[in-house]
């Protein structure tokens, strides 16, 4: 069952759970994708932006093909604004940007190189313990694993990253809270936002971090 956050004529956005694939893979035929699910909805349905297999949260498809320019105009000209929620390890507690290059180094993983390409990742630390902190972040670029490499490059891993990490556990605990953009049709501002996922928040609590407003406030500066 879709989880749909907001529907229109042109788009639609979903709450996407972690664990699923959003495009199928090619090795793994009869693994269930949510763009299948999405078009077993409403079709067409246009993907239009990805989130990893592990990672929750709002992703939004097209209903438009003629108005698909308009959103990947946006996205070239960073007017699609999108802001995650991350639970990393150890005490981060300090303001920064990230901005180093990233290259692929094996089948499926990244890291930072002189050669790759460019990645800003800004970093606002919400609540800092030592035994994890809870991070409020926002994407220049949108490389893959840009997050989970960057946090990693500086000694703070996502917390449960099985590949960039020290823990294997489930996923890593990152969540897509939000995406503002301009609405191509109407050219009017829309913000949607995904509540948290329980995973997330139990994580949060197992390390001392008390998000105020649990699910339905996700990018409030409320943790305490």
């Amino acid at each position: 069952m879709l989880n749909i956050l907001y529907e229109d004529d042109t788009l639609i956005f979903i709450n996407k759970p972690a664990g699923i694939v959003v495009q199928q893979r090619m090795h793994h035929p009869d693994e269930p994708w949510l763009h299948a699910e999405v078009t077993k909805y409403t079709n067409p349905a246009y993907l239009m932006q990805r989130l990893d297999r592990g990672t929750s949260g709002v992703m939004f498809f097209s209903k438009n093909s003629d108005l698909n320019v308009r959103l990947t105009r946006q996205f070239e000209r960073k007017r699609i604004r999108k802001r995650y929620l991350a639970l990393c390890e150890g005490e981060l507690a300090e303001r920064q940007t990230i901005d180093a290059p990233l290259a692929r180094v094996g089948a499926i993983k990244f890291a930072v190189r002189e050669e790759g390409k460019t990645a800003i990742t800004h970093v606002h630390p919400l609540h800092a313990t030592p035994r994890g902190s809870l991070l409020d972040i926002t994407l220049e670029t949108g490389r893959t694993h840009q997050i989970r490499v960057h946090l990693a490059a500086i000694g703070h891993a996502l917390a449960g990253d099985w590949l960039y990490g020290v823990r294997d556990d489930v996923r890593p605990m990152l969540h897509a809270a939000e995406i503002e953009m301009t609405h191509p049709l109407t050219n009017q501002q829309l913000r949607v936002a995904a509540p948290l996922p329980d995973d997330f928040l139990e994580e949060a609590n197992r390390r001392g971090i008390v998000i105020a407003g649990g699910h339905d406030r996700p990018l409030q500066d409320a943790a305490k």
